[in-house]
């Protein structure tokens, strides 16, 4: 029998093999071309070719061709080609025969499918197949999610701040909780709403004028009215903390001396359990009297004591002369209050 031809490959499969044994493609004989013609030798070196088959020359057309030589008849049957060294299948690399692992034929070692049943008798490596991806359950997208958003909230707040010109560390937020706490406010000059004087005064030098801030003096005769003692009572707009009295005697030294001067107070303040003493100095001007009441609308000033008039330029005379008396002090209850800091919460973002 003539040999086949494998259709998949192209390799030439002995007749006896079922199939193709360098790619295991199965030989079927219904649909591989018929064997070529086996040549009939004949009389010399003439074959006889017909289209029907191998015929006698003398009975059937042919062509006649002649060989010079006969080819060396080769023997049947297969040859085991050297082997090309170790592999993946059942051979040794030593030339020996496969052994199908699948039906037990023997294969030469150098076909990589059998031939009788077409098994693989060598196979390579398998190509490692690449890992699953990891498969994110709806719970992990979700706060991947949630995390991107946050991301962004956040980002956004950045550059917010930068833009405004606020320091980025500033991201914790700070709560301040601060208690009011009453202004300290600088003592001044007390406002007088009203003086009541005892006596009253002489003339134009009356009472108000020891609180009008002019050149005007307040003036009685001490001879007369020296033994009952003089009160001047100051009343203020609102309740107000005393912290000094400024008392004012005449400016001009001739007439200072030729007039009593008060030596000796009492003062008297509303919220006063007792009336406070005070002495004063023998001078002219302005000197300053020490006192302090915390809480009162009204200051009552006594004069108990005084300085002998002075015969000066050959006149004396018996009033008791005051220029002037101003309140030092502030308001009880102040118009204005600032924010004591207290305690500080810091709140990361």
């Amino acid at each position: 029998m003539a040999s086949q031809t494998c259709e998949q490959c192209g390799a030439i499969v002995a007749p006896d093999e079922q199939f193709c044994p360098s790619c295991g493609m199965f030989m079927d004989p219904m649909t591989n071309p018929r064997p070529r013609p086996r040549p009939t030798r004949g009389g010399g070196n003439v074959i006889s070719v017909t289209s029907d088959g191998p015929g006698v020359a003398s009975n059937a057309p042919y062509e006649e061709f002649s060989l010079e030589e006969r080819p060396p008849s080769e023997p049947r049957g297969r040859q085991a080609a050297p082997a090309k060294g170790g592999g993946n299948g059942n051979g040794n690399g030593n030339g020996r025969d496969l052994d199908c692992p699948s039906c037990g034929a023997a294969n030469p070692p150098n076909n990589r499918h059998c031939q009788e049943c077409g098994a693989r008798l060598r196979q390579g490596p398998l190509p490692t197949a690449p890992r699953p991806a990891v498969q994110a359950t709806a719970g992990v997208r979700a706060a991947l999610a949630i995390s991107g958003l946050l991301l962004g909230v956040m980002l956004i707040a950045l550059f917010f701040n930068l833009f405004n010109g606020e320091d980025p560390e500033a991201g914790a937020s700070t709560t301040t909780t601060s208690t009011t706490a009453p202004q300290i406010v600088e003592a001044v000059p007390i406002d007088i709403l009203e003086e009541t004087c005892t006596p009253e005064g002489i003339g134009s030098l009356i009472c108000a004028n020891l609180t009008s801030g002019t050149e005007a003096e307040y003036q009685v005769s001490w001879e007369e009215n020296g033994a009952s003692g003089i009160k001047i009572l100051l009343t203020f707009f609102e309740p107000m903390a005393v912290t000094e009295v400024q008392w004012t005697n005449i400016e001009d030294a001739t007439r200072f001396r030729q007039n009593y001067r008060a030596k000796s107070l009492v003062i008297l303040a509303q919220d006063s359990l007792s009336p406070t003493p005070v002495d004063l100095q023998d001078q002219q001007g302005t000197q300053i009297v020490r006192y302090t009441a915390l809480n009162t609308t009204t200051l009552e000033i006594s004069v108990v004591d005084i300085y002998q008039a002075e015969v000066v330029d050959d006149n004396t005379f018996d009033e008791l002369a005051i220029d002037e008396i101003v309140v030092i002090g502030r308001p009880v209850t102040p118009t204005t209050n600032t924010t004591v800091p207290g305690s500080t919460t810091t709140v990361a973002p």
